[in-house]
């Protein structure tokens, strides 16, 4: 059945995190040792030796410093089961058993109930055609040539129809009314005549589910050459859609995860070549002409697609047409071009899996494959041209532009023509490459990075100081944007500073720092009772002091010593005010300099005063910071 639509409000969405054992749930996928107040381990999403990964479980989130991977329980499943997000949600929601409050949803109840008791029978009639075929000469006959066993063929979810025109109608219909049997595309109607029968008769049918395993419709092939069409599936409906679905993605979800690469071929028997050749990441479109709505949904399985279509002349075509849509989704590809135009079913019968596994092992990049599918250098000049152009159009759909200059310079290099020819502009200087996330996050300015780490820290004892706090007293982009997400919080009473309610405002690079400063335990101890910047009271004065200030220092000892807690804020604190005024008086100076050669004595006089305050200011705070030094 599919997915209700549920009402994921945030404060579901927090229900749902706070009730899911982190560690246990990335415990299941690797192996986790509690090091301090987090767990360690070997990545999930990368391969490595020396374990970088680190679960935080009263922060509620991951984090990767080798490949940067970072995300509360949500996104771990997401990337984990490659879930959308309220699928994510719910699957959580199942673990803890919590119920999910639904969206009103449109059409009748009766509407409704009918699409239900259509998904009811079309597992009915899965168990039907698996019945069926035991005992189905013809559709046995096929499968023995492809070397499937009766016992792989229920894994693989095959059946057959019996060459009947009512046969399953007569079955099902004690159960199913004759509406439900029509919705769920089992049966037809005659057009002339309103006769109702059997959809499929006399076909090894083939089961085709979504990523999560759901039945959603079959594929039937057609047992003797005079039955037409070869393929027929079930009819086009909102529940089943050929051109969104992959057939074997069930199957295929885990080992895809694994190696972070699928491969993509045409047919059901070429998946399951590539399974019993035991390369289990392999689905297939059901034919050659891939749709967008598959690309997307390959694009968001791995990085990398191995196009595997037929190797005459057909599949080639095909292929060529496969790669400007998965290159335009961001995905890198190779292409598998079997020899002699063979399809992987017939090279695996006839060479056997290890050549299977050494063909997709050794397919080479894009670039690469499309030169050697290009017309010599003295061939038909419009059969070559017109390969360049489409090569070159191919290799325009790359989204990043650093990667489409690389890619339409190599094919101009490999094809011998002037980079104009396939696009690049003469003169054009090679295109800055995209500010992208690494696992190494950006180091912010030391005294910013230690204040916004005693925040963390320190909550929710410090929300009271950091209301008070100005923004401006961060220079990094980053870093005024993690403090402006904890003072949001800090503005809502009793809210929970964790990374996933923090990373929702944040943008660009800003969610690898905070990951690692959540991680970051302080090294540093001082004193207590140092005094602390914003909770009003004074004593000698602090960075609070002056124009511009929003809080104050309290709890002053005067002396030096270990502090620990909020008391840690005082002496970054007064760098960051220091810094601030130093550049408002180098700001000012501008404008007196300006003023003098207008000749503008109010201004000068006027500005030269607020510049005195500041400069008294600044030594009054270097003063106290020596003090405490």
């Amino acid at each position: 059945m599919s997915e209700p639509l549920y009402d994921i409000t945030d404060d579901v969405k927090r229900q749902v995190l706070d009730a899911t054992d982190l560690v246990s749930l990335i415990g299941a996928t690797t192996s986790l040792k509690k090091t301090g107040a987090s767990w360690k381990g070997l990545c999930p999403f990368h391969g490595e030796k020396t374990p970088s990964f680190h679960v935080h479980p009263q922060r509620g989130f991951y984090y990767c410093f080798g490949c940067g991977a970072k995300g509360d329980a949500i996104t771990f499943v997401r990337e984990a089961e490659r879930l959308e997000f309220p699928e994510a949600v719910a699957y959580l929601a199942r673990l803890a058993n919590i119920t999910l409050p639904q969206r009103k949803r449109t059409g009748t109840r009766a509407e409704r109930g009918k699409d239900l008791r259509a998904t009811e029978a079309l597992l009915a009639a899965a168990t039907f055609f698996r019945d069926t075929l035991k005992t189905h000469r013809e559709a046995l006959r096929v499968l023995t040539a492809r070397h499937i066993e009766p016992a792989e063929a229920a894994l693989f979810g095959f059946g057959a129809a019996p060459d009947s025109w009512d046969a399953l109608k007569a079955a099902l219909s004690p159960v199913y009314p004759e509406e439900v049997l029509l919705e769920a595309g089992l049966l037809q109607k005659h057009p002339d005549t309103g006769r109702v029968y059997d959809r499929f008769r006399n076909r090894l049918m083939i089961e085709i589910k979504d990523a999560r395993g759901e039945l959603l419709g079959f594929g039937a092939r057609a047992l003797h050459p005079d039955d037409q069409p070869k393929y027929l599936n079930s009819p086009e409906s909102a529940r089943f859609t050929k051109g969104k679905l992959l057939y074997g993605l069930d199957r295929a979800k885990e080992t895809i995860r694994k190696t972070n690469e699928v491969i993509l071929c045409e047919g059901y028997f070429d998946r399951i070549a590539f399974e019993k050749a035991g390369l289990g990441n392999a689905v297939a479109s059901m034919g050659t002409a891939l749709t967008t709505n598959q690309a997307e949904l390959l694009s968001r399985q791995a990085a990398t697609v191995v196009v595997a279509y037929d190797g005459d002349r057909a599949g080639q075509a095909a292929s060529w047409k496969a790669f400007g849509l998965l290159l335009g989704k961001g995905a890198a590809v190779r292409h598998l071009a079997l020899p002699d135009g063979l399809d992987p079913d017939s090279f695996l019968e006839q060479r056997g899996p290890e050549a299977l596994r050494a063909e997709v092992e050794n397919a080479p990049p894009l670039l690469p494959a499309l030169l050697r599918g290009l017309p010599a250098a003295g061939s038909d000049p419009t059969a070559r041209a017109a390969a360049i152009t489409e090569a070159a159009g191919i290799l325009r759909q790359a989204v990043d532009p650093v990667l489409r200059f690389e890619l339409l310079s190599g094919l101009a290099r490999g094809a011998g023509v002037p980079g104009a020819v396939v696009g690049l502009e003469e003169g054009k200087k090679r295109p800055r490459p995209r500010v992208v996330e690494t696992g190494g996050a950006e180091r912010l300015p030391e005294t910013e990075e230690k204040v916004l780490r005693i925040l963390v820290e320190e909550w929710p004892a410090s929300a009271d100081i950091t209301k008070s706090l100005p923004a401006e007293l961060f220079s990094h982009p980053n870093a005024r944007d993690i403090f402006s997400a904890i003072k949001g919080l800090a503005d809502s009473p009793g809210a929970t500073l964790d990374f996933s309610s923090l990373e929702s405002h944040l943008e660009g690079g800003g969610g690898h720092v905070l990951a690692r400063l959540l991680l970051q335990a302080s090294q540093e101890s001082e004193d207590p009772g140092i005094p602390v910047y914003g909770t009003g009271g004074s004593s000698g004065g602090g960075p609070a002091s002056g124009p511009g200030s929003e809080g104050e220092f309290i709890g002053s000892t005067g002396k030096a010593g270990p502090v620990r807690g909020l008391g840690r804020l005082h002496r970054p604190l007064l760098h960051l005010r220091i810094r601030q005024l130093e550049t408002n008086r180098e700001a000012l100076q501008s404008l007196l300099v300006a003023a003098g050669a207008a000749r503008d004595g109010t201004a000068l006089s006027r500005m030269y005063v607020e510049k005195q305050k500041l400069s008294a200011e600044i030594t009054k705070l270097q003063a106290d910071l020596r003090r405490h030094e």
